[in-house]
């Protein structure tokens, strides 16, 4: 009986051995899948992470043409971002006008949105190309065909503070300026010490 004994106690050993090495495979298995559902989570968090757009500056969305789950490829157009405070007039004057227009000159301007109100702002560039040149398709005369004609050159005009704080300008509205050429430009100031 003591054989017997001895022999069913060498089976227990062996079985359990041989479950030791059954639990030693199956924990190797379970971290490679840890490893695996690590990679996954890390996976659905940048897949979350793109799901969030970031506008580049404050302001207000405008023409919003995407809805809650639409799927969207880089590149495509989904809004409209209208910065908040750094509005600007811009004129498109004909080169005719340009003369002695240069950057800092003043410019008085009433907006159709705010009658009865006036404000002064300053010229803040020139571009340095006509509208024309910027448009999607530019005039080829390369046929030998030509008609004059005056182009326009668009004059970025700061707005004043107080036009801004009012909250009724918005992109887009019309606007009537009035530049002052005699005001005195960078270069005609002499600094003295």
């Amino acid at each position: 009986m003591a054989r017997g004994g001895f022999a069913g106690a060498q089976a227990r050993i062996a079985s359990a051995e041989a479950q030791v090495a059954v639990l030693n495979a199956q924990h190797v298995e379970a971290e490679g899948q840890q490893q695996e559902l690590k990679i996954a989570v890390d996976q659905a968090r940048r897949d979350l992470a793109r799901t969030v757009l970031t506008a580049p500056s404050d302001g207000i969305i405008a023409n919003l043409t995407i809805e809650i789950g639409d799927l969207v490829s880089p590149g495509a157009r989904l809004a409209a971002l209208i910065p908040d405070g750094s509005l600007y007039v811009e004129a498109n004057l004909k080169e005719t006008q340009m003369t002695n227009i240069a950057a800092g000159a003043i410019v008085e301007m009433t907006f159709d949105a705010l009658p009865n109100q006036t404000f002064e702002g300053r010229v803040a560039s020139i571009s340095p190309a006509t509208g024309a040149i910027f448009s999607l398709l530019p005039a080829d005369n390369a046929t030998g065909n030509f008609t004059k004609i005056v182009q326009r050159v668009p004059v970025r005009i700061a707005l004043p503070q107080e036009a801004l704080e009012t909250g009724k300008l918005r992109a887009g509205l019309s606007t009537e300026v009035s530049i002052d050429i005699r005001t005195p430009t960078p270069t005609d100031v002499v600094e003295t010490e």
